[in-house]
């Protein structure tokens, strides 16, 4: 995500996340479908706009980021096939094929 705004608020809302014991509904939801299971998305507003990041929890306090979007209108988002390539990383990364990198999310509670 690019400076400015948008980042911001970003960073705001995953300071603030890393600050709970315990992330419920609506900062995280589960996302719907066979396909989906086990994925979760974390929620936020910028500018009006609804953002999301998909992924799934490895653990306490331990979240894989599979991948960002917005979120509009009528279930849409942008990019629009970002369900289907965050569950495409899930099972590469589960079978192997794929890795990741960890970003320590540091709070002062």
């Amino acid at each position: 995500m690019p400076q400015g705004e948008f980042r911001a608020d970003l960073d705001y809302f995953l300071r603030q996340l890393a600050k709970k014991t315990k992330w419920e509904y609506p900062d995280i939801d589960t996302l719907k479908g066979e396909y989906l299971k086990g994925l979760t998305e974390l929620r936020w507003k910028s500018g009006g706009i609804p953002h999301r990041l998909f992924g799934y929890e490895l653990g306490d306090f331990k979240y894989l980021l599979l991948i960002g979007c917005t979120h509009g209108d009528k279930n849409k988002y942008d990019p629009v096939d970002a369900r289907e390539t965050a569950a495409r990383r899930r099972d590469a990364i589960q079978r192997n094929e794929a890795s990741y990198d960890q970003y320590p999310l540091i709070s002062s509670k």
